[in-house]
Order: structure tokens, then C-alpha cells, then sequence
């Protein structure tokens, strides 16, 4: 299993929800269209013109808000996503407003009496706000995301000590960017490893936002491990000023040769950083590896 963001856990359940939800209100369209096929009374005739009006926006709203869920969970897996935070908060107000306001339109309709839609339309406004807020959240979210990216940058790279304060924060970042996803526990020979390598963390602010290690492989040739970006910064550029830093400490220590076992998911990020594939997949962690390496100019 390959570990994700929970931004992307939202995406795939919204992707999953809209089109779902699509196909249900695609069919109700055309239940509705049947109506109109057989001429069916509980439908066409003049006296239950609120029903039919009420059902027709049930279908219409339905449609729309589950297409809103494909474009949602799409932006969400795109670099344009926002943050976690008006993500999480948009997510459930979606859901409701897809709930509340096809649904109280359908129940209106299902229900109508004397000309006059059933009770449940008084759903919709609740349905209305649910929607407006999430939208909202959602602009707010891409705002602040395009602030933060086109900002200056901030960042602060320092080497850590291991036994440090910032080597355990560093540590709590990589076991959860890199770990509990996958359901492993690191052991403590782990730990008694990791003295002897050397440990790169980056900032901002006071806020440890990225962390990797490099480890001497001999013959001039050292590796580079465990690169974990805090979920709530990635695809603003950290993980690339991250590695670019550790290639200059590689390279004034005299080492040529940069290696790496890069996650399948991850081969692409780092094929664009200049890395090339050497070696057949391999399983490591419980997922599908592959041994990378780049060639250090002096």
C-alpha cells in the first residue's frame, strides 16, 4: 500500500462519492423521463405542476453538486489543492449540502399536497448554507495556499545532532509522514543506526517542515534516506530545496555519487531532480522500491 496525504485520502472518497452520486442522479433522470414516456398523472397532470417542478430541481441540484464533488476531489489531488485544514473543514459540508438539498427538493415533491410541495423543501436552505460555507472554505483554502507558495522563501536548512531535541522532532515528522501510513512501527536498532549518519532538517520559522539523512555507502558514493516533507507542506517546492541542500553537503564532503531507494510513487520527483534508475524494483517496507542514483558535479 502506498502511503498518502490525507488530502489525498479526501480526494479519492470525493472522487469515489461524486461519481456514485452521479450515476444515481443520472438514473433518477431518467426514471423522470419515464414519467413523461407514459404519461403518468402522478407526474404530468396540471394539478401536481409543484411536484413535477420540485423532482426536476431535486434531479438538477443533484447533478450539479455531484459533479462539484469530481471537481473538488480533482483539486485536491492537483498542486493547486488547499490546504488541509479548509479541506477537512469543506469536505463534511459538502456531503451534507449534496444530502440536503436534492434531497429536500425530492421530498418535497414526493410529498406534495394541494399544489404545495411536502415539508422536506425546508431542507434546502440548510442544504444552501452547508454548500455556500464549503465553497467558501475552498476559496479561502486556495488563497492562502497561493499566498504561501509565492511567497519569499523562509526556509532554514540545519544539520541535526542525534540525541537533540530537534533529532526526536525530526523523528515524530518521519514516522508519521513515512511509517503510520503504512502501519510500521521503526524498532530500536533503528534508532542505534541513525547515530552514525548525518541527519538534515529544514524550517520555517521555528516549525521543522522537512528531514532526511545521508549515509556513506564508500567509493565516494553516499545515500539519501527517509526524505519526509510534513504533509501539510508538500508540493511547495520543500522537498526539491531539500534535496538540492543535501547535494551541496554530499559534494563538499567529496562524495560524486548520490543514491537512493525511492518509492514507486516518489520515482518521478526525483527523475525530474536529475536521479536515474539502476537496478530492478525491490520491496522495502512493505512497498515496491527503486534504486536511484545521480552523478555529483564538482
Amino acid at each position: 500500500m502506498t502511503p498518502v496525504s490525507p488530502v489525498e485520502t479526501l480526494a479519492r472518497k470525493h472522487l469515489r462519492f461524486g461519481w456514485w452520486t452521479l450515476l444515481g442522479f443520472l438514473t433518477l433522470g431518467a426514471v423522470l423521463e419515464a414519467f413523461h414516456g407514459f404519461k403518468l398523472g402522478f407526474y404530468l397532470d396540471v394539478a401536481n405542476e409543484a411536484r413535477r417542478l420540485a423532482l426536476r430541481l431535486g434531479h438538477a441540484h443533484g447533478t450539479l453538486l455531484a459533479l462539484v464533488h469530481v471537481a473538488f476531489g480533482l483539486t485536491l489531488a492537483s498542486r493547486f489543492a488547499p490546504s488541509e485544514r479548509s479541506a477537512a473543514r469543506a469536505s463534511p459540508l459538502l456531503v451534507v449540502a449534496t444530502v440536503l438539498l436534492p434531497g429536500g427538493f425530492l421530498l418535497g415533491g414526493l410529498f406534495a399536497r394541494d399544489g404545495d410541495p411536502g415539508l422536506g423543501v425546508f431542507l434546502v436552505p440548510f442544504g444552501a448554507l452547508a454548500l455556500f460555507v464549503a465553497v467558501f472554505e475552498v476559496a479561502r483554502g486556495l488563497s492562502n495556499a497561493e499566498t504561501a507558495s509565492s511567497a519569499p522563501s523562509s526556509l532554514v536548512f540545519r544539520e541535526v545532532t542525534v540525541g537533540s531535541a530537534e533529532y526526536d522532532e525530526g523523528e515524530r515528522l518521519r514516522r508519521r509522514v513515512l511509517r503510520e501510513p503504512l502501519g510500521i512501527v521503526p524498532s530500536a536498532a533503528e534508532r542505534t543506526e541513525e547515530a552514525t549518519l548525518r541527519h538534515l532538517a529544514v524550517f520555517e520559522g521555528e516549525r521543522m517542515v522537512g528531514y532526511l539523512m545521508l549515509a556513506d555507502q564508500g567509493n565516494g558514493a553516499v545515500r539519501m534516506r527517509q526524505v519526509a516533507i510534513d504533509f501539510e507542506r508538500q508540493r511547495r517546492g520543500i522537498g526539491k530545496a531539500l534535496v538540492a541542500r543535501s547535494e551541496e553537503l554530499a559534494r563538499a564532503s567529496g562524495y560524486r555519487t548520490m543514491t537512493l531507494h525511492a518509492r514507486e510513487n516518489a520515482v518521478p520527483f526525483y527523475t525530474a531532480l536529475g536521479y536515474e534508475i539502476f537496478d530492478e524494483p525491490f520491496v522495502e517496507v512493505t512497498i515496491p522500491h527503486r534504486k536511484m542514483r545521480k552523478k555529483l558535479e564538482l
